[in-house]
């Protein structure tokens, strides 16, 4: 029961900084994201998408080594959570929901990545938005996949107290 406990708290701690870190990420797109949805909209201004493109091409070698990291552990945490429960039915659907959308995120992720740090910031007004547009959504993606996972095993949390 220690350990399940124990790893609960772990995966609650890194599905958190995840979150965190898809929050901040999300805030600093905030300004750009007509852009995902269309990446040609006049409604946002080259300018403001170089400002946004600037910024993440300084973090943008940090940060996936960052997330993989945590989300590395997190998968981890969660498989060690499924043998300790037996592969009980609330941590199979907690494993499915997390590992559907960290899929689905995987198979773009370095596509997306490229699609900004490949791109000079003052280059083709297209590509630059293009790139912002499938990373911002991505990042957005991310940002789903880690607090539904975390509302998911924290509602599992209060289902058992």
């Amino acid at each position: 029961m220690m350990q399940t406990e124990l790893l609960y708290t772990l995966l609650a701690a890194l599905l958190g900084i995840a979150t965190g870190i898809l929050v901040v990420l999300s805030l600093i797109e905030k300004p750009i994201w007509p852009v995902m949805w269309a990446p040609r909209t006049p409604e946002e201004s080259d300018q403001s998408a170089r400002k946004v493109h600037v910024i993440l091409k300084r973090v943008i070698h940090l940060l996936p080594p960052t997330m993989m990291t945590t989300m590395g552990a997190a998968s981890l945490a969660i498989i060690a959570l499924l043998v300790v429960t037996d592969f009980g039915g609330a941590s199979l659907a907690v494993a499915a929901l997390f590992f559907t959308q960290l899929a689905l995120i995987v198979a773009r992720l370095l596509r997306d990545i490229r699609g900004v740090d490949d791109v000079p910031s003052d280059g083709d007004p297209a590509q630059v938005r293009d790139g912002l547009a499938a990373l911002a959504l991505l990042h957005h993606r991310g940002l789903l996949m880690a607090a539904s996972t975390l509302i998911a095993l924290l509602a599992r949390q209060i289902a058992l107290t």
